[in-house]
């Protein structure tokens, strides 16, 4: 279920000074490694767990701090709740948000998240640095299906889902299609035809500066931008707007927008053709959890062939052969290009450029 009134009054603490420090790219690799001794090596022995099941239904709630779908996370805590009788509150809210909260709940000792999920990896790195993070020790996170190689790291964060961004159609507006993103640039889809996101979080300075550019050319964006498409704050607004037929085609568009086709919404989504453009979802069992029980099953449930059927509809999951969810090499991504500065840099030139 969704935050309180009360409960979201607290998370909106001002931002005090024990917010996430994000640390260079040099610093970030020796917490590492720093770090590397407190990661796990292998989970709770049978009895253990079985412990710490008993105690998470005995806390009998949990939190999480998510940029995940909202949907994904009505789901889980739904699936959740139904398999162990432990309810799930969940808070959807931007990387640089939930950063706030959890940066003012350290600050202030008042702690509400059990359990974060965060896109941005200068985000990962700076709990990881301020020792926020604790082991995962769940079975599911130590199986054979899960590439613990891949997956488990940085320092105690693990990847539970991968954000998939392409584009798409209404249907009934464009109904000739899209085939790959210089169809974008027809001047029929001027004035407003086009959606897209406006940058605010790292992910999105990765999929505008070193996915499209890279991909598409240096003069991309600036032909885009000189059809004045519609902007828009998120992902999710654009998937509505498509749907709802304000606009014909979309840019950074999520395959969750298939749910709405089958609800009868009049569009379509394509992956883009040689690899579409795709970022991790970290997960965090914070140190200072009020239910530390019930965060490490809901950690580890989120790793289940049925967790990740859940969470990752219309997404990547990191189990292969999920149903209704995506199986794609992750991107590969420096932190050195993602410093405050350079993020606040190109916001500010794609702002120059769109507005």
């Amino acid at each position: 279920m969704r935050s309180s009134p009360s409960r979201a009054r607290a998370l909106l603490l001002p931002f005090v000074a024990a917010v996430v420090a994000l640390p260079t790219a040099a610093a970030a690799t020796r917490e590492a490694g720093g770090h590397a001794n407190t990661v796990p090596r292998h989970a709770a022995s049978a009895k253990k767990w079985a412990q710490m099941v008993a105690k998470a239904k005995q806390e009998g709630s949990v939190t999480i701090y998510s940029s995940q779908s909202p949907a994904s996370l009505q789901a889980l805590a739904d699936k959740f709740k139904a398999k162990y009788g432990i309810s799930v509150t969940f808070n959807r809210q931007n990387d640089n948000i939930t950063a706030q909260q959890v940066g003012a709940e350290y600050g202030t000792g008042k702690h509400f998240a059990d359990v974060w999920v965060v896109a941005a990896k200068n985000i990962v790195y700076g709990a990881i640095r301020n020792k926020w993070a604790v082991p995962a020790v769940g079975p599911d996170l130590f199986k054979k299906r899960y590439t613990r190689s891949a997956f488990a790291k940085p320092g105690n964060a693990f990847v539970v889902s991968t954000a998939i961004a392409s584009f798409g159609w209404n249907t009934s507006l464009w109904p000739k299609g899209i085939k790959d993103y210089p169809d974008f640039l027809n001047p029929d889809l001027a004035n407003g035809k086009i959606g897209v996101v406006q940058p605010s979080v790292p992910g999105h300075v990765d999929f505008y500066r070193d996915f499209i550019t890279k991909k598409y050319g240096k003069d991309f964006l600036v032909r885009l931008a000189a059809l004045k498409p519609k902007i828009y704050p998120s992902g999710i607004n654009v998937q509505t707007a498509l749907a709802s037929g304000e606009i014909a085609a979309a840019i950074y568009l999520t395959p969750q927008v298939l749910a709405l086709r089958s609800q009868g919404a009049p569009v379509d989504f394509k992956l883009t053709p040689g690899g579409s453009w795709n970022s991790p979802w970290w997960a965090i069992v914070l140190s200072k959890a009020p239910h530390p029980n019930a965060a490490q099953l809901l950690a580890d449930y989120m790793l289940t062939p049925e967790g990740q059927a859940t969470i990752n509809q219309g997404f990547g999951a990191v189990l292969k052969k999920v149903p209704g969810a995506y199986t794609i090499p992750l991107r590969s991504t420096k932190l050195i290009n993602f410093t405050p500065q350079k993020v606040s840099s190109y916001i500010n030139y794609w702002n120059s450029l769109f507005h």
